[in-house]
């Protein structure tokens, strides 16, 4: 049986990637329907791990999309570009980096960035103020920040109660930054908190 503790940001993946993906815990069409992603949008993966949310989204936005995803770990990155590209899907382009540095992207050209189970990281929330003010700055006007988290309850998977975020803790970092809460969606294990740039 399949460990599933600290699987939020574990190792198992449904793409066969590197890296750790919380993909398997809930429908990827709950997660996409939800924000709307479209053909033709530009995606980026801000921390993308084993690069499932970023597989998927590539199929969402089609040909005439684009996929960013963003990572410090080198074997997920390599592993992302030497796949090849997907008839109907927009290619992924896999960046190695420190998500809480400058983010190797232009000003306000995403029309969604996604934060994948990454924010409860320790390391990262410390410097959560940096990060998002760069995800704000690579959105376009309107565009959406996507923050993905597991529940903030006991569970036998993910990370440990003190490490987890409810929706109101990730409001709160966010607004500071210039972020309007539009939507959450509840799941089974994790929520998806969506908010515009205003």
């Amino acid at each position: 049986m399949h460990d599933r503790k600290n699987q939020c940001r574990g190792d198992r993946t449904s793409s066969g990637g590197h890296g750790p993906s919380s993909f398997w815990l809930q429908a990827p069409e709950a997660v996409f329907g939800h924000m709307a992603l479209g053909k033709g949008d530009v995606f980026v993966d801000v921390g993308c791990g084993a690069g499932d949310y970023s597989l998927a989204a590539a199929a969402i936005v089609g040909e005439t999309g684009r996929v960013v995803a963003l990572d410090q770990l080198q074997s997920s990155i390599d592993w992302l570009n030497a796949r090849g590209r997907v008839p109907g899907a927009a290619g992924i382009n896999g960046l190695v980096c420190d998500i809480t540095d400058r983010l190797p992207l232009e000003n306000g050209r995403a029309d969604v960035a996604m934060l994948g189970t990454v924010l409860h990281i320790r390391w990262v929330r410390e410097k959560a103020d940096g990060l998002l003010a760069e995800i704000r700055r690579i959105l376009r006007p309107g565009g959406m920040l996507a923050v993905l988290e597991c529940k903030k309850e006991e569970a036998d998977f993910g990370p440990p109660l003190h490490s987890r975020l409810s929706p109101e803790e990730v409001a709160a970092l966010a607004a500071p930054l210039g972020f309007r809460k539009e939507s959450e969606r509840i799941l089974e294990h994790t929520y998806l908190a969506c908010f515009r740039a205003d």
